[in-house]
């Protein structure tokens, strides 16, 4: 800025040239209300008429200056080696009782007051700088701006100029010209020449901070941490967590919000007392969030509630962020980005022929991850919507109105391990499917799932005409009871008659109708003929996490990759190995994921390299793959069939056992079938609490396909009094 021209326009210029004057240093008053001092703890709103009491012109000189004068050092080191240089204009206006409140150019006044004290005490040098500008000061007097201009003249300088003050003066000077002088979004931006959103911003920030400021932590606010806040409000992620509304500038989640401000605060650490009373000690935990990169990792916690739970219990925001699914799926979209690239890269060049051998061997690499990633189809790897993070009681009763061979089948007694017997073909793995689809809601990949799995194919090699056959004309119903809530699926199969459909491809729609509570879901999946389908939903919801285990899959370990990764992130693997150490191999010392090849890779103290898993017997296999599902299918269900399934008789009471550990820690419900007496027996023997086991029998009746209800208390009673078999109740 020139010294002939003031900040604000060039209409002003004639003005301000008009009104330059010097003046006495001892004429000018420093402005105690001045925005870069607002922030100050000791700083208060002082009226013009006391500008110029004793006091107050001590705190503002001191507030101005600094601890050792820390704030005006480079102009006083500026003025003792270059003289007083007229580069920036100090704009003054006239108090009522005479003199002059220095408007801009506070910390230069403030300066060549230090330096005159000096100079008149104690003689100090003043280098390049005359004692005669301490009365002769140039000013520019402003006779008829009113405060909204001199704010203008301040926000021009310090908020869109080379002079920015810090961001939290910035939105106090902001907030006064909105609230304090009424001035309008448009009005403010035009006047400063700063854009909408960078002043919302700020506003919002500042009604964030009134809400911190009105909370029990309010004392603990210093404008160090707004940057932090006005970060929040950037935030859409941590914004929609907190209930935050952009139109009245308020939090509405106040569970959310507490917490959130709890993380940007001291807390006081309790401690007991000598007597047994719990007080405070003086101790207190630091803040969680100190930076703005720590509210973009509170944005991403927030998403996982595994993480989010560790975070409420341990405080430490980046352990909770390693603990989630996040770090593994950031790892895998940088991977596929940078993937991206180079083959753009690639497509630009003329490839050497001598390389072709590598690039066929990459292109089996990306066919085979595409594949398996089809294929894989398993709930507990997919990211979908559920109604119920956490449950409570899960499935307590469950109808199956049609569904294959079931028709009008009540399932009730439920528990925490559900044990389903009966005789081959009996409907076993039917009364599985139908659990699973009831849990899978609207979401048509649940099906998909269950067509794979009859099929025996993987996903994309599924035939859907051949899926479609065997859906057949009849609607599949399935309801239940679910966590209190009662729950519902149908699923229908149509020939839609709309114009807009290719029918040289199209073989038909799958309506598949949901409820849970009071809330109704559809989906509409119009499958073709080599071609992709298409899905028409509002949105697709599950009850919770659910899982079926077919024995014959068990022998693909790639497609346990994601399970395996929940797996270490919930700290299960050490439980599982320790299982496997003590009942099959003692040698085992750990089972690894191999990135290249995606394989599990066994470490045993035997060997002295890792030996792949597929060359131990199927017994470890299934046992160790079983056990990676249940971190995944946290407060949901595992459908297992056929758990005997190449299980030593030795094997299955103490894997029964470590299943209903597995199942406690991790809140899981599981419905296990079997055609063995010996399996039901060892789950009766294995579980300690009886009343987390049921046992239910498949028997064909009159009225067709049937179960026979136990408690678990019931069965053992039966079981003790005359070693009867589930397979045999009629």
């Amino acid at each position: 800025m020139s010294e002939q021209t003031p900040p604000d326009s060039d209409s002003s210029a004639t003005k301000a040239a008009a009104n330059l004057r010097r003046v006495s240093l001892r004429s000018l008053y420093l402005d105690p209300n001045n925005f870069r001092i607002i922030h100050e703890p000791d700083q208060k709103q002082v009226p013009d008429t006391d500008v110029k009491d004793r006091d107050v012109m001590q705190r503002t000189m001191r507030l101005l200056c600094g601890d050792k004068n820390q704030n005006i050092q480079d102009l006083i080191e500026s003025f003792k080696a270059n003289g007083y240089l007229r580069v920036d204009q100090i704009l003054v206006r006239e108090l009522p009782s005479g003199g002059l409140l220095v408007v801009e150019g506070n910390r230069r006044v403030a300066a060549l007051k230090f330096l005159q004290q000096e100079y008149e005490s104690k003689g100090v040098d003043l280098g390049q700088l005359s004692p005669e500008t301490f009365s002769q000061v140039p000013v520019v007097l402003y006779t008829d701006g009113d405060e909204v201009h001199h704010l203008t003249l301040m926000a021009l300088k310090h908020i869109s100029g080379n002079k920015k003050w810090g961001e939290w003066n910035q939105a106090q000077l902001l907030e006064t010209l909105h609230k304090t002088h009424g001035l309008g979004e448009d009005e403010i931006c035009r006047r400063i020449g700063i854009s909408k959103v960078e002043l919302r911003r700020s506003l919002r920030a500042l009604s964030m901070v009134a809400e911190y400021q009105a909370s029990d932590y309010g004392d603990q606010f210093n404008e160090a941490m707004f940057p932090i806040f006005r970060h929040a409000v950037r935030s859409a992620a941590l914004k929609d967590w907190l209930g935050w509304d952009d139109g009245d500038r308020q939090i509405h989640n106040t569970a959310n919000r507490d917490f959130f401000f709890s993380l940007l605060s001291r807390e006081p650490v309790e401690e007991q007392e000598d007597d047994g009373s719990v007080g405070f000690g003086g101790k207190y935990l630091e803040p969680v969030i100190t930076r703005r990169d720590d509210v973009d990792t509170l944005a991403k916690v927030i998403s996982d509630e595994r993480a989010l739970a560790s975070l409420k219990k341990n405080r430490d925001l980046n352990g909770a962020y390693r603990s989630s699914d996040l770090v593994f799926r950031e790892r895998q979209e940088a991977a596929v980005r940078s993937v991206a690239v180079d083959i753009d890269t690639l497509a630009q060049l003329a490839i050497n022929p001598q390389n072709l051998p590598e690039l066929e061997g990459v292109r089996g690499k990306l066919q085979s991850i595409i594949d398996r990633a089809r294929a894989s189809g398993l709930s507990g790897v997919e990211q979908k919507a559920v109604f119920r993070d956490r449950v409570d009681a899960h499935f307590t009763h469950i109808h199956v109105k049609r569904y294959r061979r079931l028709a009008g089948l009540d399932m009730k007694q439920l528990s925490r391990i559900n044990l389903v017997a009966g005789i081959n073909n009996s409907g076993k793995t039917s009364l599985l499917e139908a659990i699973y689809l009831l849990a899978r809601q609207n979401d048509l990949d649940g099906l998909l799932e269950v067509m794979r799995r009859r099929g025996k194919v993987a996903t994309d090699q599924l035939d859907p005409e051949w899926m479609l056959e065997q859906l057949g004309s009849d609607t599949l119903g399935i309801d239940g009871m679910f966590d209190h809530l009662s729950a519902s699926v149908n699923i229908k199969q149509r020939t839609e008659e709309d114009s807009s459909i290719d029918r040289t491809r199209y073989l038909g729609t799958v309506e598949i109708e949901s409820q849970f509570g009071t809330t109704k879901l559809a989906s509409a999946n119009r499958i073709y003929k080599g071609q992709e389908r298409e899905t028409h939903a509002d949105s697709l919801r599950l009850l919770c996490p659910v899982i079926f285990s077919s024995p014959f899959f068990f022998n693909e370990p790639h497609r346990y990759t994601g399970f395996y990764h929940k797996s270490v992130q919930s700290k299960a693997l050490p439980d599982i190995f320790e299982f496997l150490r003590a009942n099959l191999l003692p040698t085992l010392e750990d089972i690894r994921l191999t990135d290249e090849r995606q394989r599990f890779l066994v470490i045993d103290s035997q060997f002295e390299a890792g030996v792949d898993l597929s060359c131990y017997g199927e017994g470890l296999q299934r046992m160790f793959l079983l056990s990676l599902l249940f971190a995944s299918a946290q407060h949901g269900v595992v459908l297992i069939d056929e758990f005997e399934n190449a299980l030593h008789y030795r094997l299955i009471e103490p894997f029964s056992r470590f299943v209903h550990q597995l199942a406690l820690k991790f809140n899981v419900q599981v419905f296990i079938t079997s055609h063995s007496k010996e399996c039901i027996d060892a789950f009766i023997t294995a579980v300690p609490e009886p009343k987390d086991l049921s046992c239910h029998a498949i028997v064909n009746t009159t009225n067709g396909i049937r179960t026979r209800d136990f408690s678990g208390p019931a069965f053992k009673k039966l079981l003790e009094a005359g070693d009867v078999d589930l397979r045999g109740a009629q």
